[in-house]
């Protein structure tokens, strides 16, 4: 009876997830009532820090949905997995991670002791059941609080892990392709080391499952480089990813290591996403208060860049780098593997553009090459930053930094430019993690252009003199400048916006 719960409480995990990324789970304390695998006829074998649970009996079976189903695995398929949780654990000790905490006390010698290891498979190696996992392919399951400064908040935790029949494969070996699954739980056993305060539910942004899977996929790769997880996912244009739903922000699981991805490749920080860890363990320590994820990273973004970036520049620089993806990738430019990812989706201009503010939402929106004006208005924050990317047909960019100030904010687009407007408008950080508002942004077309405008204020000055002249030591056009409209900018335009301005 206990094998049907567990099967039914995965299943419910993972039933609202897509079948690309729903090979995994974490289950949270209070959101279980099952114990370890148990096996008519027992197996195991001992590495340096794990042991690893199996049978070989096709008759350690269970009877479920009309069918016989095994827990039946082999030696050899055993001993690959114990490999490789000891490779993972390696590269993950070398990059000081803290390490999963043992989960009993050897020296318990009464065996009436519910601290005796009998009741923690044996000894005080981490235990990785293989059985049958119905639903993911793995799960790691968090077990009793594990008291180690700084991380009180510290929980120990074991592993059930796919015998490999069916979905995953035979069982005869763990194909090499899967590796990076054995990566990706032991590292939520090293998350769970640090704490798990999870508040809210699933789609709230306090509850951490999000991070726990976005960290996890990041990290497959730091232990596999050739690992495809992450790479399979952001090429799949079928689902909501980073690239597909740039809107959602930084808030998403597997695909959203992204995220991670590009803060330790912009940063060349490779501690970055460890010492996120180090400080939501900490502060799990020492509040009682509900922990978001936003306000660690802004403050270890400050940290690696010695206060030059803060969380809002990194979710500008990071909406350009994701724009940059599939057809638009750029050699040696951006993410390495960006040729390879699905490109990130625009949207036509609409009157109004909705976000959800300090997530790291963006828009990006394709703008007629026109004679217009782009009126935009952010409301219902204070301000919200915004991007004007220029693409030349010779493949020169130019990137200009908006802000949408609560009222009118002006870009000028010409047609004399041989080219492409896009506008990222994106959410800002306000460290306001507990209100996050609805932004609008509402835009307006406007096709006359006031001649000699050039700054787009909406009055004719002397500022509109500067800003010709910056634009004629730039080598850049601007048709509001071109007074005498022979599709140039010089010096001519100068004399008769300054006639213009004498003779109001």
């Amino acid at each position: 009876m206990r094998y049907i719960y567990l099967l039914l409480i995965l299943s419910a995990i993972f039933a609202n997830y897509d079948s690309h990324d729903s090979w995994c789970g974490t289950i949270h304390q209070g959101q279980r009532d099952f114990e370890r695998f148990e096996y008519m006829y027992p197996q195991f074998i001992d590495g340096d820090h794990f042991r690893v649970h199996f049978t070989t009996e096709a008759s350690d079976s269970l009877y479920w949905n009309d069918t016989w189903m095994t827990h039946q695995s082999t030696i050899v398929y055993a001993t690959t997995v114990l490999e490789q949780s000891e490779f993972a654990y390696s590269v993950y000790e070398n990059n000081d991670w803290e390490m999963p905490p043992i989960d009993c006390d050897e020296s318990i010698t009464d065996i009436t002791n519910p601290g005796h290891c009998n009741n923690y498979g044996g000894n005080s190696l981490y235990d990785i059941y293989i059985g049958l996992v119905e639903g993911p392919a793995a799960a790691v399951v968090p077990e009793n609080p594990n008291y180690s400064l700084p991380y009180l908040g510290g929980l120990s935790s074991y592993m059930l892990f796919a015998n490999g029949l069916g979905l995953y494969g035979s069982n005869d070996d763990l194909a090499s392709i899967n590796y990076y699954i054995v990566a990706h739980e032991l590292h939520h056993a090293i998350e769970f080391s640090y704490g798990s305060y999870i508040t809210g539910s699933p789609g709230n942004y306090v509850f951490h499952s999000w991070m726990l899977e976005q960290t996890a996929t990041y990290m497959e790769n730091i232990v596999y480089p050739d690992a495809m997880h992450l790479r399979l996912l952001l090429s799949n244009c079928n689902i909501e990813t980073p690239l597909t739903n740039p809107q959602l922000g930084i808030f998403q699981s597997y695909p959203g290591a992204l995220w991670q991805k590009f803060l330790v490749n912009y940063l060349n920080d490779q501690t970055l996403i460890r010492h996120v860890w180090e400080s939501y363990g900490t502060r799990i320590t020492n509040t009682e208060d509900p922990i978001t994820f936003f306000d660690i990273f802004n403050d270890e973004i400050m940290a690696s860049s010695d206060n030059f970036f803060n969380l809002e520049s990194m979710y500008r620089e990071y909406s350009i780098w994701r724009y940059f993806t599939g057809d638009r990738a750029i050699s040696n430019e951006y993410f390495d593997q960006a040729s390879l990812y699905c490109t990130s989706t625009t949207m036509q201009m609409s009157e109004n553009i909705q976000l959800q503010a300090e997530l790291g939402g963006n828009r990006y929106i394709e703008i007629p090459n026109d004679n217009i004006i782009v009126y935009l208005e952010a409301e219902y924050i204070n301000s919200a930053p915004a991007v004007l990317i220029k693409i030349q047909d010779n493949d020169d960019i130019t990137f200009s930094n908006l802000e949408l100030l609560i009222g009118s904010n002006l870009i000028n687009i010409d047609n004399q430019f041989n080219g492409e407007h896009i506008l990222i408008v994106l959410s800002g950080y306000t460290g306001n993690e507990l209100n996050f508002d609805n932004l609008v942004i509402s835009t307006d077309i406007n096709s006359s252009i006031f001649e000699g405008d050039v700054n787009n204020d909406g009055v004719v000055n002397v500022l509109d003199v500067i800003q010709s002249v910056d634009l004629i030591l730039n080598n850049e056009y601007q048709s509001s400048g071109d007074i005498n409209s022979d599709g140039l900018l010089n010096v001519m335009d100068i004399v008769l916006l300054v006639n213009m301005i004498l003779n109001n």
